[in-house]
């Protein structure tokens, strides 16, 4: 009887030195991606939440509304004021407040925006004009925000770190002037800037209510017209001559 050849022990011995060290390389590349996959994730989803915390805050500014109100205590507050009486940082009346369920509710809401402990808070009320106890609603939007920081632009492009500006001495009123000294004053730009405790400082500015683009390009226009109209009679003038 023919005896079978097999492994020998030395054999055996290098075939598992080979197949650990395989083993080894695999679980350390396979950990090496899975701890870059957890690094990636992470700030993607930090990026998500400030792109939506950023969305946010857009909607809110860009459909500010010039509606004062009535706090909890039956006193008047502006349209726009920062600090708020119950110290917020920034406490606005805003537009576009969606009603899909056609509640009997305005489309105006009252909301808030304040730092606490690290977290950019938005609040809201439910009514306009407050009655005692009012609900209040609590939404956090951005963790990990170390700084808050507003300026508002007046209509004399002047930048200001509270809201209403402070009333100044002014002489008689010109001839013709027919604004009211009770009409809401808004804010022509809002500066936002936020310091992220991982991205930095975040800064957002925004036109206000006020702002009007078509307004910086409508004397250039009026100006052109006469210009092209000279330009045709110059023409006829010529085509006469000849």
């Amino acid at each position: 009887m023919r005896g079978s050849k097999g492994f020998t022990l030395l054999e055996l011995m290098i075939a598992i030195m080979l197949f650990a060290m395989i083993s080894t390389a695999a679980y350390k590349l396979f950990d090496s991606v899975s701890r870059a996959q957890l690094v990636t994730d992470g700030i993607l989803d930090r990026l998500d939440e400030i792109q939506r915390a950023q969305l946010i805050l857009e909607k809110d500014l860009f459909q500010m509304a010039a509606r004062p109100v009535r706090d909890e205590f039956g006193d008047s507050q502006p349209a726009v004021k920062s600090p708020s009486r119950d110290g917020f940082a920034l406490e606005f009346t805003r537009s576009g407040w969606r009603n899909p369920l056609q509640e009997l509710r305005s489309n105006l809401q009252r909301v808030a925006y304040d730092l606490e402990e690290g977290e950019l808070v938005r609040y809201y009320w439910l009514t306009l004009d407050r009655a005692p106890d009012p609900v209040q609603i609590r939404q956090v939007i951005l963790s990990n925000v170390q700084g808050l920081k507003l300026r508002f632009m007046d209509e004399k492009k002047r930048w200001s770190s509270s809201w209403p500006p402070a009333k100044q001495s002014q002489g008689p009123k010109p001839a013709g002037e027919t604004k009211k000294a009770e009409d809401p004053v808004m804010p022509r730009a809002i500066e936002l800037t936020l310091q992220h405790a991982s991205f930095g400082t975040l800064v957002t500015i925004l036109p206000g209510t006020d702002y009007k683009p078509s307004d910086a390009q409508k004397k250039p226009d009026q100006q052109q017209a006469p210009t092209e109209k000279s330009d045709e009679e110059e023409g006829d003038d010529d085509e006469g001559e000849q």
